[in-house]
């Protein structure tokens, strides 16, 4: 099976002693493509750095909602051109969060449709987190749009009636290790809407690690779990979920084979 981790931080800290094993171990367990995505412009030439050492990596470049700050603004100033000039395949991690208390919602909302204008202008995909703000998210896009090329949102959590919403403006939605926790019936509605056109996988690793893992560093080679748990819900084989998802994962990031 070939597996695309279409979200991922390899530009993390927790990376920096071994990332060569991590990569290969995620190679030797059928990834063909990590799609690593930075969350500040001080990563942004680290995650360039990662396409040109690794044959296996894309990266896309954003600001996290996490993390904004105003002095941003001359950064995006000069994303289009990094972009044009590097092997970026996306703008992100990019988004929206009402669960956090700062940044205000405001400075995000503002550097969000920022990043959404310059991935119009230049026909790149988005890659989106979205926690607590779907209502604004839908907005929001509805407002501004999507690129042609669309987008995902990556870690979706969101309900069946969200989701309904969020098809006809371009997203696909991506699930990781999250998948291996207790599913409701609802969830599998959701999952079986969306399959197979506008589904993905990844790990976001380091981060959100499988149930049973939650002291551990995530690592790539952990999209193992969320395909068998996939298999499950969705009552189809691994190998079914392993292309079609590795094909939605191409098409939207324009891959080369």
């Amino acid at each position: 099976m070939k597996f695309i981790d279409s979200h991922c931080h390899l530009e993390a800290e927790e990376f920096a002693h071994d990332l060569p094993n991590i990569i290969s171990d995620g190679v030797k367990s059928g990834i063909v493509k990590f799609i690593t995505s930075s969350v500040v412009p001080e990563q942004w030439e680290k995650s360039i750095g990662l396409t040109y050492t690794y044959s296996q990596v894309e990266c896309t470049c954003g600001i996290h909602p996490w993390y904004i700050k105003e002095s941003h603004f001359p950064s995006l100033n000069t994303l289009e051109k990094i972009i044009e000039k590097h092997k970026v395949v996306g703008i992100g991690e990019i988004g929206l969060d009402r669960k956090i208390e700062g940044p205000p919602f405001e400075l995000q909302e503002e550097i969000f449709i920022k990043q959404l204008e310059i991935a119009k202008k230049i026909n790149i995909p988005v890659v989106v987190h979205c926690r607590g703000a779907f209502p604004d998210l839908i907005r929001i896009i509805k407002k501004v749009g999507l690129p042609n090329k669309g987008g995902m949102i990556h870690a979706y959590k969101g309900n069946l009636e969200i989701t309904k919403q969020l098809l006809p403006l371009g997203f696909y939605f991506s699930f990781g290790c999250s998948i291996t926790f207790p599913q409701s019936n609802k969830k599998i509605e959701l999952l079986k809407l969306i399959y197979p056109d506008k589904i993905l996988i990844e790990t976001d690793s380091p981060d959100i690690p499988p149930v049973g893992k939650a002291e551990e560093r995530n690592i790539p080679s952990n999209i193992l779990l969320v395909v068998k748990e996939l298999s499950k819900y969705l009552e189809k084989n691994e190998e079914e979920i392993a292309e079609v998802t590795t094909r939605n994962a191409y098409d939207l990031f324009s891959l080369n084979l």
